[in-house]
């Protein structure tokens, strides 16, 4: 049985690419690199808040 590789061959390129990265993905999960992501996302959300309520006073004080 021959294996033609230039038909099988890109299959296996991305058969490798896809547990490579689910082998990072893995190991990102394990070691706790998304751990707290959404904190971030959470303190720009509060500064944004307040920030609008600021600026909202400080143009109504002001006229």
């Amino acid at each position: 049985m021959t294996i033609y590789f230039e038909i099988v061959g890109p299959y296996i390129a991305a058969l490798m690419m896809s547990l490579g990265a689910l082998c990072v993905f893995i190991w990102g999960v394990l070691s706790g690199a998304f751990s707290g992501a959404n904190d971030a996302s959470i303190r720009f959300l509060q500064r944004e808040i307040g920030d609008d309520g600021s600026d909202a006073h400080a143009k109504h004080d002001g006229e």
